[in-house]
């Protein structure tokens, strides 16, 4: 003879646990947030945003010092036939040549 074979009357079904999530944007009793924690939440976006901006403003700031470093000790190259023997710059003897016209024009007519 069978013992007490009775099922409970809400019997909840076995979801896998790649339903879970739909399950739970299909229920409709979700609550609210409470007042901390929506205030928490714009207090770490309100700081998030301020430590991006000095992020990005210190290391354009550095950035831009490192440049200017750079720039001042390395020496500057230039032709030696732009100077003199002293050394001094050259303005009037420089000869430029401007070419015009396409390089490429090949008239083998």
């Amino acid at each position: 003879m069978q013992r007490h074979t009775t099922l409970p009357t809400r019997k909840e079904p076995d979801i896998g646990s790649i339903n879970k999530g739909a399950e739970l944007l299909l229920s409709k009793t979700t609550q609210p947030l409470p007042y901390w924690r929506k205030r928490m939440e714009q207090a770490i976006i309100a700081l998030s945003v301020m430590v991006g901006i000095l992020t990005l403003g210190l290391g354009l700031t550095i950035g831009y010092l490192i440049r200017c470093y750079v720039q001042e000790t390395t020496p500057q190259y230039s032709h030696p036939e732009m100077f003199d023997a002293n050394g001094n710059p050259l303005p009037d003897e420089l000869l430029a040549i401007r070419f015009e016209g396409d390089p490429n024009d090949n008239d083998d007519d």
